[in-house]
């Protein structure tokens, strides 16, 4: 197979770039072993993932956190020349919440191997268009979850703080300063055509079903459905949110009478005040959005 491998140093407080030379001395790589393209900084692994498919690889492997994954992901799908290659994941990040969806536990030199293998699923993907942060209309593609208002206000918040915590704990922290400032927003729009309105803090929707590091936001959603499940609040007090962290990572708090779900294959969203948008824990943009399922799937090793 030929592939490439782009890796993140900089994932995982430089995890990626300490644990990937080690994981390639495998004898079982020594014939074969994938080229490594390193990125320099924010935004590179897109390049050079459209680069990755002009050049014909049959396989790209994502090396980091989902941020990476997310980079990986937009860079195959919007360039338009070459055959869209397969995608391989070795989770060396923070979070890494979206290879929970098909092998969590399992030890990076297993991914690796996993990443490298035969056995590949298609995965839906979902196309969200919105307003950029500069202004201007912009377009994202997502294979995990994205989100408005509060959790998005959390990752702005944890990129900006960058705190030196392993695991769930910079989320966590990030979370609870957050949570000070909560404010509802005025959501109005359409879910598959149907009106929809509601005062939430927040609103999530999922292909797959974890976020901020192990969190079970939508419990019953899955890469392979081509439907979202969308998760929001009923004006939701800061205690009640504060309550509900704790049942979350085990997909319960769907259980609470001012948790909404439902599935739905097309959003369209305004947001007033104006709501923040992230994407695998990037902020690409502002509401008005309009979230739809890709046509095409995406193969990826697992």
């Amino acid at each position: 197979m030929n592939a490439v491998a782009i890796v993140n140093p900089a994932a995982g407080s430089r995890k990626a770039a300490r644990l990937w030379p080690q994981l390639l001395q495998d004898p079982r790589l020594q014939a074969a072993p994938p080229t490594t393209w390193w990125t320099a900084g924010p935004g590179h692994g897109e390049t050079l993932a459209a680069q990755a498919r002009r050049q014909g690889f049959d396989r790209v492997l994502a090396v980091g956190g989902d941020g990476t994954i997310h980079e990986v992901v937009n860079g195959l799908w919007w360039e338009t020349q070459g055959r869209l290659p397969s995608l391989g994941v070795v989770p060396l990040g923070t979070g890494c919440d979206y290879v929970r969806n098909f092998f969590p536990g399992r030890s990076p030199q297993e991914c690796l191997t996993l990443a490298l293998g035969e056995s590949t699923v298609p995965v839906r993907l979902a196309i969200l268009r919105m307003q950029g942060l500069h202004g201007y209309p912009t377009a994202r593609i997502c294979l995990n979850v994205w989100g408005l208002g509060f959790d998005a206000r959390v990752v702005a918040r944890l990129r900006r703080q960058r705190l030196p915590f392993p695991g769930k704990m910079p989320y966590l922290l990030s979370g609870l300063q957050e949570l000070l400032r909560l404010r509802h927003f005025n959501l109005t729009g359409f879910m598959d055509g149907e009106p929809f309105t509601a005062q939430a803090a927040l609103l999530v929707a999922g292909l797959g079903k974890y976020f901020g590091g192990g969190i079970k936001i939508t419990p019953q959603a899955s890469p392979q459905s081509g439907r979202f499940q969308v998760v929001w609040d009923k004006e939701l007090s800061r205690l009640s949110l504060l309550a509900l962290l704790g049942k979350s990572f085990k997909g319960a708090h769907l259980s609470h009478p001012r948790v909404q779900a439902r599935f739905a294959q097309r959003l369209q969203l305004w947001a007033d005040p104006p709501a923040v948008v992230q994407v695998e824990g990037e902020i690409v943009g502002l509401t008005p959005l309009e979230a739809t399922i890709a046509p095409e799937t995406l193969h990826v090793a697992a």
